[in-house]
C-alpha cells in the first residue's frame, strides 16, 4: 500500500502549478473559480468537468486543496477542460466540516445553484462543447450534485460523486436523477453511509444511476494527503466520524470515474441511447454493484 501511496503522492507533486482563477456571477454573489482551458485547443471545442470540493473547501493556505488538483490534471490528461468551483471563499467559509448540519448556513441545495451558474458560464465559453460537461463531486460536494440531478432540467450530461449523504433524498416521493450519475462509497463510512445510497439508487431503478461501494473503506478513502494506513477521527458536535485514505479502493473508484464519464464526453464514444446493461461486476474485493 505504500508504494501505491507515493506514486499517487508523486503525481500530486507534478501537477501543473496554474489555473486561472476567474469569477462567476451567482444568484446573489460573485462565486470564485480555477478554470483550466482545454489542453488542445486546435481540436475544437472540448469536453469539460465541473467540481465541486467537499465541507473542507476548495483551497488552504498553500493553495488548491491536493485531491480537486490531483483530479483537474488527470482530467486534463484526457483533453477536458476543468473548472473548479469554490462555494466557500465569497461566504466567508473556510470549512463546514466542524459544523453541525443544523448550524450550517449552506446547503447542497444553494451549492446545486452554484453548480448551476458555473455550468452557464462554461457553456458560454466557445472553446467548450455546452453538450459535454460533466460533474464531480465529493461527500458535500457530491450531495450537491445528487440536488443538482434532481432537478427537473436537465444540467449535464453525465456526473460522479464520492460518498455522498443520500439520506434526505430518500424523503423524496420520486427521486430520479436527469443524467447518468455514479456514486462511489465506502461500505465503513460512519459519515455518509452506504446503505441510504443503496436504498435511493434501488428505489430510483434508473438503468444509469449506480453505485458502487467498497469493503473496509471509510469516508474520504482516495484523500492522499491522509498518511497510509492511519485512520483519523474527526468530532463532528457530540459523535465523531472515522476517515482514512485507501489505497485500493481510490485506484479503482479513479478507474470506474473516467470509464463512466468516457461514454459521455468523448465525441467518438457517445451512446445513441443509454446503455442497456442493467448489471454489473465488481472490481476491488467485493465491491458491491447496483444499477
Amino acid at each position: 500500500m505504500r508504494i501505491i501511496y507515493w506514486l499517487y503522492l508523486l503525481g500530486v507533486l507534478a501537477l501543473p502549478a496554474w489555473a486561472e482563477r476567474v469569477l462567476i456571477p451567482g444568484a446573489e454573489i460573485i462565486l470564485s473559480a480555477k478554470y483550466l482551458p482545454p489542453p488542445f485547443p486546435d481540436a475544437g471545442p472540448a469536453a469539460a468537468v465541473l467540481l465541486l470540493h467537499g465541507c473542507n473547501g476548495l483551497s488552504h493556505s498553500n493553495g488548491i486543496n491536493p485531491r480537486p488538483d490531483r483530479m483537474a490534471a488527470l482530467l486534463q490528461e484526457k483533453g477536458y477542460a476543468v473548472l473548479m468551483l469554490d462555494s466557500f471563499s465569497a461566504r466567508d467559509l473556510q470549512e463546514i466540516c466542524s459544523v453541525p448540519l443544523s448550524k450550517r448556513t449552506l446547503s447542497p441545495r444553494m451549492r446545486a445553484e452554484d453548480a448551476r451558474h458555473a455550468l452557464e458560464w462554461l457553456k458560454a465559453r466557445k472553446e467548450i462543447d455546452g453538450d459535454r460537461i460533466g460533474v464531480i463531486g465529493w461527500s458535500h460536494g457530491a450531495t450537491s450534485v445528487l440536488a443538482l440531478l434532481g432537478q427537473k432540467q436537465p444540467s449535464v450530461r453525465v456526473a460522479v460523486g464520492f460518498f455522498p449523504s443520500c439520506s434526505s433524498y430518500l424523503l423524496r416521493d420520486k427521486y430520479q436523477v436527469t443524467a447518468p450519475l455514479l456514486l462511489l462509497v465506502g461500505e465503513d463510512d460512519d459519515w455518509t453511509p452506504a446503505e441510504p445510497c443503496r436504498a435511493l439508487v434501488a428505489r430510483a431503478d434508473q438503468p444509469t444511476f449506480r453505485l458502487i461501494t467498497y469493503p473496509d473503506a471509510l469516508h474520504d478513502f482516495d484523500n492522499i494527503s491522509l498518511k497510509p494506513d492511519e485512520t483519523k477521527r474527526l468530532t463532528l458536535g457530540a459523535s465523531s466520524v472515522s476517515i482514512a485514505f485507501n489505497a485500493e479502493a481510490s485506484s479503482d473508484a479513479y478507474r470506474r470515474t473516467f470509464k463512466w464519464l468516457s461514454p459521455w464526453l468523448d465525441l467518438n464514444r457517445i451512446p445513441i441511447a443509454p446503455p442497456a446493461s442493467r448489471h454489473g461486476t465488481t472490481g476491488v474485493g467485493k465491491a458491491a454493484v447496483l444499477n
